[in-house]
């Protein structure tokens, strides 16, 4: 999402510049830090996913993720039990997904929020994978 307008949550604005782009990456805050997970340095980054648990609540509404990136956001999330991620309420609005987005295997226990968020490679949500395409909901 690329407009003039920030976004309604405090965001990440790296790469801002008043001329070219004033409001720079729209990625929600990691919570204590300025940056999103996209943005977030390496050991602040790993301190924060190495804080989550199967079953967590995330927000990363706005925020850029590589294939390997949301691979560590999935992996923090593993129930040890099951092997498979297990999320509780999900917010991505706005977010992009860079490389496949692979959530087939993925319990989501609250709402998941996917409004404005557009895939560039395929997504997967426990059946056959979606082509590339803005999700206005899902």
């Amino acid at each position: 999402m690329s407009t003039s307008q920030p976004p309604g949550w405090p965001h990440c604005a790296h790469g801002a510049d008043p001329a070219a782009d004033p409001v720079g990456c729209r990625g929600i805050q990691v919570p204590g830090h300025t940056a999103c997970l996209a943005h977030l340095a390496g050991t602040a980054r790993d301190a924060y996913l190495a804080s989550l648990t199967p079953g967590a609540s995330i927000n990363h509404r706005g925020t850029t993720f590589t294939e390997p990136l949301l691979a560590a956001l999935l992996d923090a999330l593993r129930d040890p039990a099951t092997g498979q991620p297990r999320l509780g309420e999900a917010m991505f609005e706005s977010a992009a997904f860079e490389g496949g987005a692979w959530f087939d295997s993925a319990t989501f226990e609250g709402d998941a929020r996917f409004e404005g968020a557009t895939f560039k490679r395929d997504a997967r949500f426990g059946g056959q994978p979606s082509r590339p395409w803005p999700c206005s909901s899902l």
